[in-house]
């Protein structure tokens, strides 16, 4: 037994590692419903399938844009540095599929949590920053693999 903060005997059960299975069973029930809440609203879906559809085509375009070859490809551009282009072999491009994927699933998990928080309202504007975000992504990308492609 150990004395706690407040000065009442209980047994030793060690640190709280986490949270228990309860409050887990209830984070994923208040998901699953704030999920079946955006799903009832069609603006959210449309930006979703938008969203979605984007992350495709950027995923396409890399996958035909990329060709294994010995010579490296210049991956990062520094005009305050001695060497102005810096170089990666042909694999680094294959990141830039994970970030489309990644930026998909994460602004979706972060506009239910603002839908959640916030409202609807800021959740759709939140969404709508996205999907422009990621189309001006997608063209930044293209350029990154037409330089790509020439050297």
């Amino acid at each position: 037994m150990r004395v706690s903060y407040n000065g009442s005997m209980r047994p030793s059960q060690g640190r709280d590692r986490g949270s228990s299975p309860r409050t887990r069973t209830i984070n994923t029930m208040k998901f699953k419903n704030l999920f079946l809440e955006a799903i009832k609203s069609r603006v959210f879906v449309a930006l979703w399938m938008l969203m979605l559809i984007e992350v495709i085509a950027l995923i396409i375009l890399i996958a035909i844009n990329i060709h294994p070859r010995q010579l490296q490809i210049p991956v990062h551009f520094d005009a305050f540095s001695v060497e102005q282009y810096f170089r990666d072999q042909w694999f680094y491009l294959f990141n830039f599929i994970a970030f489309g994927i990644a930026m998909f699933f994460l602004n979706s998990w972060v506009s239910l949590k603002i839908l959640d928080i916030k409202g609807r309202h800021l959740a759709l504007s939140f969404l709508c920053a996205t999907v422009t975000v990621l189309f001006i992504v997608t063209i930044l990308i293209a350029a990154i693999l037409r330089v790509a492609g020439i050297q």
